[in-house]
């Protein structure tokens, strides 16, 4: 099994089942035990393409001679991968690209279309310079959803939301690559821990928890991570914990609840702000998943922690009135970390449509746990005014014993990230508290 061959076979099953394409790949890599060279291939191919795959289509649907709704599912693989290698990837030569694509059809369909696909790459290489300008010049949203590979109705929506889609779609495309650590200052100082990771990694620190390295690798191979010495967190995951802080709550027993916690990042990181005390109350709604921060904490040597298995929408009674601290960061549409997870821009419509409701409702439940003069975090990684801004002012029309809390956000309580202005993922946070 050749990189090439896997990627086009990852990326029809992908596509086919729905499964998300991070599982898709790490599955494949061990099947066919890819290392070094064959693995970064075949991931870049795959995730490149798959982040690209608007863009590719859009090229397809003027190159080829057959409409785009009729080339066979497997055949549409080959010629996105095929194109790109031509337009995205420099160090492979254009004519290896054309003939590689061309005998994969003869390995995977029937030979009578090898002629069609050679004939669409071919014409690819002789038209680049007219397809990138022709892509470049399109006007309107069409234009930003196909330079930026980005689905109109996302376009439109960030259209609407915030006056400039384009500019928010350049800027996913211009997040610097890295790796953030959240340092495990229980066990290590960030200075310590960025002084014993290889300079090659380019580890840099951001504050006195954050470190950044300037390459991914896998986790396992960082020095410290057996020992507990970090866990992986992204910045909005990150950014929304941080409200949540020992200068926000009053005693040395602290309460606060996650209420929405897998995979656990949020959680690790408050028990470590309060120093591994007080009671960290770790709800998800699946079991399962619970194991893997239960997992973390064995690993990080965090013994604050208590994981249960609860629907955020049904608060446990037992804790009603009781926390300090509550966080809801919350299930969304994940158009903030599009970058990380590229296939999140192909979601349902109609089932992003239906989380405003969700989210209210975890959101209203979740203050139930709040004491007079307690805090409640809301977040999300998304960028839509109805799962962020339209939320929040629902829940302050319904709660009148909640307010923004003035302490965050230089006294707005609430801010939108974006990666063109913040240069981070896009995602939402606030904070309120509970009136006493």
């Amino acid at each position: 099994m050749t990189p090439r061959q896997a990627a086009v076979l990852s990326l029809n099953s992908a596509f086919k089942s729905g499964k998300f394409i991070n599982l898709e790949l790490d599955s494949t890599i061990k099947k066919y035990g890819f290392e070094d060279k064959d693995k970064s291939f075949y991931t870049r191919l795959l995730y490149g393409t798959v982040e690209r795959k608007i863009t590719l289509d859009y090229m397809i649907s003027i190159l080829s001679t057959v409409a785009v709704e009729k080339i066979e599912p497997l055949i549409m693989c080959i010629l996105e991968t095929g194109l790109y290698q031509i337009f995205y990837m420099d160090k492979v030569p254009d004519s290896a690209a054309c003939n590689e694509a061309t005998e994969l059809v003869k390995t995977l369909c029937p030979k009578s279309f090898a002629g069609y696909v050679n004939a669409v790459l071919r014409n690819a290489v002789r038209k680049k310079e007219e397809l990138i300008k022709k892509i470049m010049t399109l006007e309107g949203v069409k234009g930003v959803s196909v330079r930026h590979s980005i689905p109109e109705w996302i376009c439109n929506l960030w259209e609407k939301d915030y006056g400039d889609a384009e500019k928010i779609a350049a800027g996913f495309e211009k997040l610097p690559v890295h790796l953030t650590l959240h340092v495990n200052t229980l066990k290590i100082t960030a200075k310590e821990l960025a002084e014993k990771i290889p300079a090659e990694y380019k580890p840099k620190i951001v504050n006195e928890s954050v470190i950044t390295l300037g390459k991914s690798i896998p986790v396992s191979q960082i020095y410290g991570f057996e020992e507990g010495l970090f866990f992986i967190q992204d910045e909005s995951s990150a950014s929304a914990a941080s409200l949540i802080d020992k200068d926000s709550v009053s005693g040395e027993t602290p309460v606060v609840i996650d209420t929405c916690a897998c995979p656990g990042g949020k959680t690790f990181a408050i028990a470590i702000e309060f120093e591994n005390k007080g009671q960290i109350h770790s709800f998800d709604l699946h079991e399962n998943r619970l194991k893997l921060i239960e997992k973390g904490t064995n690993r990080l040597n965090i013994t604050s922690v208590i994981t249960k298995v609860n629907d955020a929408r049904k608060p446990a009674e037992e804790l009603l009135g009781k926390a300090d601290a509550v966080l809801c960061d919350v299930p969304c549409s994940g158009l903030g970390i599009i970058s990380k997870k590229p296939d999140i821009r192909y979601k349902n419509k109609e089932d992003i449509e239906r989380l405003p409701d969700i989210q209210r409702e975890i959101l209203c439940q979740s203050a139930k746990y709040v004491k007079p003069g307690g805090i409640l975090v809301y977040s999300t990684c998304t960028l839509r005014k109805a799962e962020n801004e339209d939320v929040v002012e629902y829940f302050l029309n319904n709660n009148k014993e909640f307010e923004l809390c003035t302490k965050a956000f230089d006294g707005k309580g609430m801010k939108t990230f974006f990666p063109h202005t913040d240069g981070t993922d896009g995602f939402f946070a606030s904070r309120f508290i509970r009136k006493v």
